[in-house]
């Protein structure tokens, strides 16, 4: 093949002989391998052609400055030697200083060539990652130059418009000599008086060369300095580095010549040459990192294909089949809503009367299949992860319709924004794999090599506009492009603001628009913020939900997060953060009153600043706050109270500041083959020297006491008599008190479920009858009190009360879970507690 030079000029030929692998034959990638690096080959006979060059021209100097020295003859005068020979001696000296100079010269540009010739052999070496290629430009420039400081600007890449307005960099260089290589600010790019120049560069795509700064008059307002700005600037060279196209792809800028010498035109000339080299190797470190994303977009192009489905025609048929319900039916403008009650189908009804309610398909002339095929296909794209799931987008999506409709949110937003919010509600986690951003850079996923930053939004962003642009799934298939794209932007920017990183990012900022009082909200830039509030709002709305939902939600939540932890700590090998950590699930209400103090409540504050009808969320987080805290509390006291090392002193000074209601002073303890009870007894006063043998203590009836019930119970004003017996028998049958204590854990969540549960009955089942809260034990279940579904089983797979048994109610039967199932009572006893049996 031929050798070209860059003005396509063959200079050589390259062969290829004897292919040793394969079929030995060159395949057609062969060729394109070769040509391609044929090119760099020409570049470099190119630039050696011109060294060699530059030695004979360096050569025949030194032989003509030789011949031409200067003859005594010449400059003798028969009147006066005596200056003839002053005149010669000093054209002698003028003659030396001149060859000295030339010589000097011819070595400075043979060694620049030289150290061109080797910033080519290295440029070409890194070509895997720009931020050490231009490492090496800007070290191999300031050698090449001898200046005190290089700088090099790279433009956006998805920038292809020639409009000034719409250059700008993406990523800036520094490098000053003595100093280290740094990655500049993005306040550096926008306001240094350094990217201005370099800015007019790109603009312009000509070379700029400023030796008097001070007198420089087209470009003063260019270099006005910053107050922070040190570096004192006496020079500056800049010229634009181009691609094979002769677009400008980036800026090289040389500032400061060493010795206090100016930039010449072999400085230029020099540069310029240096710049083709960098947009060279700029490009090709492009193209290899556009190939590595190409890749990991296949990758997971081809993962989330395998997965994901669109919505089927039988489900379109059947959705659309029936009757939308009324929002008021449905309580879709409520703040306490609670999806629990709602099967699927009814979910994405619900979703379509969210649209129609704002009016949206008949503004916007959405089909009504098209908008129920859409539902369906968002909802089929989120995979049945514990908490990330279909259920919680649903659930913010129905917090942004109470923000925007009972909040009063509606009159500052647009019909383009409404709908942009609502899709982006509802689209915001598609294909959450129950794992967080953190997650897929650990486990070195497809998805953290797409996105470096804001991994999961982008995909969940990607994900919205794969099923928007589906055959039959587009609902803005109505809009104008600049709409469709103006509403596109709206959904991408509300989506990525459901990133916490984001949040905190940006919370400063929106904490001065409110502080300011902030009405219209009419600017751009400030509604997109206000718009990015309210997503994460709705995003975490669930910290705001009545206290029955919020547990519920929480714990979902926790065994997400400990299903990851559990992954990290078993497969990865490495220790899961305390937020993660199965082994610390007893903290979840002090890391609940660490979430809410430090995200929810100044957000919430904030948005009920904003507009005082959305004061609902900011009091239900601070009830729930509370809640969280009064358990965190609760935790305390009895992790002091089991603890080995609690002194006596130490239990009778909580028992009295709690002071607990106690039938008796002594305490029963009674051991069997599986299962250990701990009972509190009224008992005679000489029993206290049998403690030892519990069996031979006179039992009564014992009282069972509700922990809630205990807690909301008015302390007497009497203080309780302590026996010490009781604390003696406390620390020897902690194995017990402990087993107990988790039985009451488990027994608690039992009770908050079935509240839930029969609240939830209450409210949609219609009947004249007052409900029986304590069922008669010896008399069946009246009629009219609905059975009781079974809750979901949680990943401890705790034993739950099943609607088969949930009306039979049996007040002597009493569980523990040590090792296994211990009964006490009735032979057929099922397992069930004897607080869930009342209730």
């Amino acid at each position: 093949m031929p050798i070209l030079n860059r003005d396509n000029v063959v200079i050589g030929v390259a062969q290829l002989i004897n292919k040793k692998t394969g079929t030995h034959e060159f395949t057609s990638k062969d060729i394109n391998v070769f040509r391609n690096y044929l090119t760099f080959c020409g570049l470099g006979l190119s630039n050696a052609q011109l060294f060699e060059l530059s030695i004979q021209e360096y050569k025949k100097n030194q032989r003509t400055n030789a011949q031409s020295s200067p003859s005594p003859s010449t400059y003798l005068s028969s009147n006066d030697n005596k200056t003839c020979d002053n005149g010669h001696l000093q054209s002698t000296n003028m003659s030396s200083n001149d060859e000295l100079q030339n010589t000097k010269k011819n070595l400075s540009l043979v060694n620049r060539l030289k150290l061109l010739l080797n910033l080519a052999r290295n440029l070409f070496r890194e070509q895997n990652d720009l931020e050490r290629l231009v490492h090496k430009i800007t070290t191999e420039s300031q050698g090449l130059m001898q200046c005190a400081r290089c700088c090099v600007y790279i433009l956006d890449r998805s920038t292809t418009s020639k409009k000034t307005e719409d250059i700008h960099f993406s990523k800036g260089f520094d490098m000053v000599y003595g100093e280290e290589f740094k990655v500049t600010t993005n306040d550096f790019l926008e306001n240094s008086r350094y990217a201005k120049i370099a800015f007019h560069v790109a603009t312009t795509m000509e070379t700029v060369n400023l030796n008097d700064i001070t007198n420089d008059q087209a470009l003063a307002h260019l270099l006005i300095s910053n107050g922070d700005d040190t570096f004192q600037l006496r020079n500056i060279l800049c010229v634009p580095i181009m691609d094979s196209d002769g677009h400008v792809i980036g800026v090289c800028q040389v500032m400061n010549k060493l010795n206090g010498r100016i930039f010449t035109e072999d400085d230029v000339a020099i540069i310029e040459a240096f710049s083709v080299f960098c947009g060279l190797g700029i490009h090709n470190t492009r193209q290899y990192e556009n190939v590595l994303r190409l890749t990991a977009k296949q990758n997971v192009a081809f993962e989330v294909l395998s997965y994901h489905v669109i919505a089927s025609e039988e489900d379109v048929q059947r959705v659309t089949s029936v009757s939308v319900p009324e929002a008021n039916q449905l309580r879709l403008y409520a703040w306490e809503f609670n999806d629990m009650v709602l099967t699927d189908d009814e979910t994405v009804l619900s979703s379509v009367r969210m649209f129609i309610e704002l009016d949206l398909p008949k503004k916007l002339h959405i089909p009504h299949d098209v908008i129920c095929r859409w539902v369906l296909s968002v909802k089929k794209n989120y995979r049945p992860v514990i908490y990330h799931n279909w259920r919680h987008a649903f659930n913010v999506a129905q917090t942004m319709f109470s923000m925007l409709t009972t909040g009063g949110m509606n009159v500052c937003m647009s019909d383009f924004e409404r709908i942009g919010l609502l899709i982006a509600c509802l689209s915001h986690d598609l294909d959450h794999r129950g794992t967080n951003n953190a997650f897929q850079a650990k486990v070195d996923a497809p998805l953290a090599k797409l996105y470096t930053t804001s991994t999961l939004e982008h995909h969940h962003f990607d994900q919205c506009i794969m099923i928007l642009q589906t055959e039959g799934n587009n609902i803005l298939q109505a809009l104008s492009p600049d709409d469709y794209k103006l509403v596109v932007r709206y959904i991408e920017v509300a989506i990525l603001s459901t990133d916490l990183a984001l949040y905190f990012r940006k919370r400063g900022e929106f904490q001065k628009l409110v502080e300011t009082n902030e009405e219209h909200w009419s600017d751009p830039t400030k509604k997109e913020l206000l718009r990015g509030m309210m997503m994460t709002a709705c995003d975490v709305a669930a910290i705001c939900k009545p206290w029955e939902i919020q547990q519920v939600v929480a714990k979902l939540v926790a065994s997400e997060f400990f299903q990851q932890g559990d992954i990290e700590r078993n497969q990865l090998h490495v220790e899961p953060i305390p937020m993660m950590d199965r082994a610390k699930k007893d903290e979840l209400p002090k890391m609940q009153v660490g979430f809410i103090d430090s995200i929810c409540l100044p957000l919430y504050k904030m948005l009920s600043d904003v507009d005082p009808g959305l004061t609902p969320l900011y009091e239900g987080c601070k009830q729930n706050r509370d809640n969280w805290e009064k358990l965190q509390e609760e935790h305390d006291k009895l992790k002091s109270l089991w603890s080995e090392s609690a002194s006596q002193e130490t239990l009778r000074k909580i028992i009295e500041s709690t002071k607990p209601e106690l039938p008796a002073n002594n305490l029963v303890s009674a051991q069997t083959d599986s299962a250990t009870s701990l009972k509190v007894t009224k008992t005679n006063n000489n029993n206290n020297e049998n403690s030892s043998s519990p069996s031979s203590l006179p039992l009564k009836e014992p009282k069972t006491v509700n922990r809630e019930q205990q807690t909301a119970t008015t302390p007497t004003p009497k203080s309780p008599t302590i026996d010490p017996v009781l604390i003696a028998t406390i620390h020897a049958n902690k194995g017990a008190i402990d087993t107990i204590r988790g039985q009451i854990t488990e027994l608690r969540h039992d009770v908050d479920q079935l509240r839930l549960q029969i609240n939830t009955r209450k409210r949609s089942t219609i009947s004249t009858n007052p409900p029986i809260i304590i069922p008669n034990p010896s008399q069946p279940p009246p009629s009219n009190l609905p059975p009781i579904p079974s809750p979901p089983s949680d990943a401890n797979n705790t034993r739950r009360v099943s609607k088969s048994n949930a009306n039979n109610t049996n007040s002597a039967a009493f569980s523990h879970h040590h090792h296994h199932h211990h009964h006490i009572g009735q032979p057929d006893a099922t397992g069930r507690s004897s607080i869930c049996n009342i209730i």
